[in-house]
């Protein structure tokens, strides 16, 4: 993406060429099995949380005021970020951060920011403000052919010039054009849906690193570095693929995506239109990512697909483009009572449903919703817990078949919160209160609740650790929970020993027996109630038990 090579990302190099064919492309010069780091990027060109945290982010290390972090296993925090004293504007979380962002850029800006101040009344700068895009590909040309964007960036590009206090000159807003568009086409966007934190990321070599909608790596975040992740294993000479997008979206939805961006991708997901269990089938699951999934809900997907590729086949896959897309404008309508949002979707949904296509969007992000709703509210979480484990099992293995995919993780974390809650329900007598259905009730009174619980939090930690980085806050969350089924003081000593036991002997007969028998079991037992709960609540209470 750069119209020069900057350096290349470490143990990679840089081929193509720049307006041909693919561009730029990032190749692999070593081995990396699925779940190891390729690369970290620690100094960014831009790092800048979005505007709505602006005054709560500090402008350098990103740390987020109040937060807790944690260096091992010692706790350190909550801190307050404070606005710079010459501008009111940068906010920093320490002294050391201030000066580091001092030398880097806020010298040139502060100023500028102070008579910015001055002038608005305001003690924040908009994000685009910032940042001058370096020599960084900007593919303007390409934005002029979509009228109506190029008028949204000229009126940004001229807001961002006034706001700045610089003359209205052509020249000056043919630079701030040129700064959005390369901004657009280069930069991640940190979005965390679980924190609510968002913000720009610009690398130039990070740039580099193409797209497909079958990818090879991915990208995390952690405050001002940036890790470049093996999704499935990459060879000596791969090219690295990360994906821009929501790669498992039904094609319309990508290719509307992708527009932004300038260009066709034909990845054999796209060319041949292939939905999610087709992708495993086309392009295999790699070794690595098979031995990591050996301690999953669902270790061995591949062999599972045959089956749902021919249930797929009564579902058109124009069929499935027209529910995406109503389910969309029902999502951007937004109005009304949530339940009945979640029916209308539901509604639509029902092919799939019929063909116990758990895995094709819109479906999935359907239960999703209802689920994280449910699983706010106290007296209706005992509902929530099987529809998540209805995820783990039957929609986010096939979405993401690598066990350590944030999705996939972030959702064991939520199923462990709800067993707790559950738990406690149970032990004080009011489960029956909140929860009318016998199979639930019925599982969580029988189950090892303790014991699973900590085993899902270990593979929380297990997965999270190589998929992510150690300071996400489903890592800070693992280690409370665990520290308080450590702490204890009537769990027998039995139950413990053994879920150490399994932890230390995956393959070990008895341990396999373990798993299958206190944490498979009842994980798959609450996740065949799933369906029947969302169709008393949502359809017309007519049993949708899966075949």
């Amino acid at each position: 993406m750069a119209s020069t090579n900057p350096p290349p990302i470490p143990k990679t190099r840089i081929g193509g060429v720049p307006g041909l064919d693919r561009g730029r492309t990032v190749f692999s010069t070593e081995r990396f099995g699925a779940g190891e780091t390729v690369a970290i990027v620690d100094n960014p060109l831009l790092a800048l949380p979005d505007d709505a945290n602006m005054r709560t982010t500090c402008n350098y290390c990103l740390y987020v005021s109040g937060t807790i972090e944690f260096e091992g296993d010692v706790e350190a925090g909550p801190r307050t970020c404070k606005a710079c004293t010459g501008c009111k504007a940068a906010v920093y979380c320490n002294a050391e951060c201030q000066r580091q962002h001092w030398k880097l850029v806020h010298k040139a800006e502060c100023k500028m920011f102070k008579r910015i101040r001055e002038r608005t009344g305001k003690d924040w700068v908009p994000t685009p403000a910032f940042g001058s895009g370096g020599t960084l590909e900007s593919n303007a040309e390409g934005f002029k052919t979509d009228e109506e964007l190029w008028k949204d960036f000229e009126l940004q590009a001229t807001g961002a010039v006034v706001y700045a206090g610089l003359l209205q000159r052509d020249e000056t807003l043919k630079q701030a054009m040129e700064v959005l568009c390369k901004m657009q086409t280069n930069a991640f966007n940190r979005f965390d849906a679980d924190t609510g934190q968002a913000g720009i990321y610009l690398h130039p070599s990070l740039s580099m690193v193409n797209h497909s909608c079958v990818p090879n790596a991915y990208i995390t975040f952690e405050k001002r570095k940036a890790f470049l992740k093996a999704e499935r294993d990459i060879e000596p000479g791969d090219e690295i693929l990360i994906s821009y997008i929501d790669h498992t979206a039904p094609r319309r939805a990508r290719q509307e995506s992708l527009r932004l961006y300038h260009f066709q991708c034909n990845c054999i997901r796209c060319k041949d239109d292939l939905n999610v269990y087709e992708v495993i089938q086309a392009c295999g699951v790699s070794p690595g990512v098979k031995w990591l999934n050996s301690a999953t809900f669902q270790p061995d997907v591949a062999s599972l697909v045959p089956a749902y590729i021919e249930r797929s086949k009564k579902v058109p896959k124009s069929m499935i483009e027209e529910i995406h897309w109503k389910c969309m404008e029902l999502t951007v309508m937004g109005q009304g009572d949530p339940i009945d949002l979640a029916r209308a979707k539901w509604k639509l949904c029902k092919p799939l449903i019929d063909a116990q296509l758990w895995a094709i969007d819109p479906l999935p992000a359907t239960i999703l919703n209802l689920a994280t709703m449910w699983a706010a509210n106290r007296t209706t979480l005992a509902k929530a817990l099987p529809l998540h484990c209805f995820l783990a099992v039957e929609s986010w293995p096939f979405k993401y078949p690598e066990s350590f995919a944030p999705f996939r993780v972030k959702t064991l974390m939520t199923i462990a919160k709800l067993l707790s809650a559950a738990g406690d329900l149970t032990y004080s007598g009011d489960l029956a209160r909140y929860c009318d259905h016998e199979g639930v009730t019925g599982v969580l009174a029988t189950v090892d609740i303790v014991s699973l619980t900590e085993v899902i939090l270990r593979l929380v930690r297990q997965n999270g650790v190589i998929g992510g980085v150690a300071s996400w806050d489903v890592m800070f969350g693992t280690k409370e929970m665990l520290r308080d089924i450590g702490d204890l003081q009537d769990r027998d000593e039995k139950e413990a020993a053994m879920v150490k036991h399994w932890a230390e002997n995956l393959q070990d007969p008895v341990s396999k027996a373990f798993w299958e028998n206190v944490v498979l079991k009842p994980i798959k037992q609450l996740a065949s109630f799933a369906v029947d709960i969302i169709e008393a609540e949502l359809g017309d209470n007519k049993s949708l038990a899966r075949k």
